[in-house]
């Protein structure tokens, strides 16, 4: 029976969740499809690699061993695959990027529209998470590349940074909600009265919100909704009191229309945002990766160039 780098990257998954189910679910194979396919690579090596529990999968001893050249050689064929693609050039290839949750509300889906229609031949696998978690998977060389905000956890120094233009963040609510009509020296006080609604957020942007919600810890803080999806969070915020915790530009449809509106409270003092494409600093990057980083800076430019005012047609 011959061993495949397919099964290698299915023993690898299953040790890293830890369960079935799980591992199944994130290669997009049926349970039973996994079970067969560890089988076979325990019957191909002659070893047991996994203890089945109830409560999850644990690698054996001669488990770890073959997980830890397993993974050597699936990152060898991930350079390899690389490789491939720097000589081929951008019209094939795969990306794997990762896109923190505010940007990806503001640019996500014209950067896969625009690659569908001019670059075909690509393939895009993206993860769309907080700029902490993003960051663990850079470390394990699973993202190409991500684009976050990256205010309050600066990238390690090994990684490359290429800024793009600040987001900016701040709190905001439905147009019509009781705060918009506080003046600014009581708002501090009023804000108390109502929930937040917020992604997964950094201990530093936690630390903005309890001065600003008047708390001594993050867990005092009256979050009712937090998730990574801006569209739901959006949502809460447009039909009911509910504060929302944002940036404007993954919001811009709904403040031009009017629909949402910021209140006059400045996150942080300087009002911008460290936003950037980071990446390991020693991986050389395909030209499938830096063609949709080009294409990456072109939309966040075209959103951030100001925009002339409208003209008034003329009067016969």
């Amino acid at each position: 029976m011959t061993l495949s780098i397919r099964s290698l990257q299915h023993f690898a998954v299953l040790a890293e969740e830890k369960h079935f189910s799980r591992a199944a679910q994130r290669l997009h194979l049926t349970q039973s499809a996994l079970t067969r396919s560890i089988q076979a690579l325990e019957a191909s090596l002659g070893l047991v690699l996994v203890d089945r529990a109830s409560t999850g999968v644990v690698p054996t001893q001669a488990g770890l061993t073959v997980l830890e050249r397993a993974q050597r050689i699936l990152g060898e064929t991930r350079d390899l695959r690389r490789e491939a693609e720097l000589i081929r050039g951008h019209d094939t290839g795969r990306v794997s990027l990762g896109v923190g949750v505010f940007p990806a509300a503001g640019f996500l889906s014209p950067l896969l529209v625009r690659i569908a229609r001019e670059h075909p031949g690509l393939s895009v696998h993206v993860e769309v998470e907080s700029w902490q978690r993003l960051l663990d998977k850079l470390l394990q060389d699973k993202l190409d590349f991500a684009v976050a905000v990256t205010h309050s956890l600066p990238p390690p120094d090994d990684f490359a940074v290429r800024p793009l233009p600040p987001q900016h963040g701040g709190l905001f609510t439905r147009a019509g909600h009781p705060l918009q009509g506080v003046a600014r020296p009581r708002l501090r006080a009023a804000l108390g009265q109502y929930r937040l609604a917020a992604t997964d957020l950094p201990p530093r942007a936690r630390d903005y919100l309890a001065r600003l919600y008047q708390v001594a810890r993050h867990d005092e803080l009256p979050i009712a909704f937090e998730c990574d999806s801006v569209a739901a969070l959006r949502d809460v915020a447009l039909g009911s009191d509910v504060v929302l915790f944002c940036t404007r530009e993954a919001i811009a449809a709904e403040l031009a229309q009017g629909l949402l509106a910021p209140l006059p409270l400045a996150y942080p003092a300087t009002g911008q945002l460290t936003h950037s494409v980071i990446h390991r600093a020693r991986r050389t990057l395909s030209p499938t990766a830096e063609r949709v980083i080009e294409l990456v800076q072109e939309l966040l430019a075209d959103a951030a160039a100001p925009r002339a005012p409208a003209k008034k047609p003329r009067r016969r």
